[in-house]
């Protein structure tokens, strides 16, 4: 039940940031800053240690968890090459509809694998699960928000822009599904953090932090980045884990 509570949340914050795409465009950049901050704050300030405390029983070395970290960092950074290379190999195509929608699926599986990582945090705690929830959360938002914009380029939204929106807010409920029908010991699940952090850290340095400086150059995004940051650091602290 808790899962598919975090992992709801998750979803409507998906739905969230493709409204927000539609309404409020002036601000996305600061948007897309502080959900950078956010992921950050929880790989540096939960994820690595939490990992690394669960590695210990299993003879696991905190360089193991960080190896485990880049893995992930690189899963996600060549999966993002391999398609942009496959819908604009010469990186000079003309941004339309159909690219957009490829790329859109490449969010979709991202939130896929969010949703994962909610269900994997949550079966070790309660607390992490909320704590890495919460990164999630606001990354989903940014999630939806993408995905707007990359199926619609700007212009007016068509019947089945929606649908990849609506794609997108299922995926995370899916993915936390998966994770639960598996069964996988808890341990292993820690572990599993390693990678989510690997991904967390190129969503935020690799996709969110550039797209969010191309918007816009005012040191506003870096304020908000480090509220996101701090934001992760006090809940951590207050949540005592």
């Amino acid at each position: 039940m808790k899962i598919l509570l975090l992992t709801s949340l998750a979803s409507l914050s998906t739905i969230l940031g493709g409204w927000v795409a539609l309404r409020a465009r002036r601000h996305i950049h600061l948007l897309l800053g502080f959900g950078a901050g956010v992921l950050l704050g929880a790989t540096f300030f939960d994820l690595l240690p939490e990992a690394i405390e669960a590695a210990g029983p299993r003879g696991w070395t905190s360089r193991g968890v960080l190896a485990l970290t880049v893995v992930g960092f690189l899963i996600f950074y060549l999966g993002q090459r391999v398609l942009a290379l496959q819908t604009c190999p010469h990186g000079d195509c003309e941004a339309d509809r159909h690219l957009g929608r490829m790329s859109a699926l490449g969010l979709i599986a991202h939130s896929t694998i969010d949703g994962a990582s909610i269900a994997a945090a949550t079966l070790i705690s309660w607390k992490v699960g909320l704590i890495v929830a919460v990164g999630i959360i606001v990354h989903d938002a940014s999630d939806g928000l993408n995905t707007i914009l990359l199926v619609t380029r700007g212009e007016r939204p068509e019947r089945k822009d929606f649908l990849f929106l609506a794609a997108d807010a299922v995926a995370p409920i899916v993915g936390g599904a998966l994770v639960v029908f598996a069964g996988l010991p808890a341990h292993q699940l820690a572990l599993f953090l390693g990678i989510t952090s690997g991904f967390f850290l190129f969503t935020a340095t690799g996709d969110l932090l550039p797209d969010a400086h191309r918007r816009s150059p005012d040191f506003a995004v870096s304020i908000a980045t480090v509220t996101g940051i701090a934001s992760i650091a006090i809940a951590v602290r207050l949540a005592g884990v």
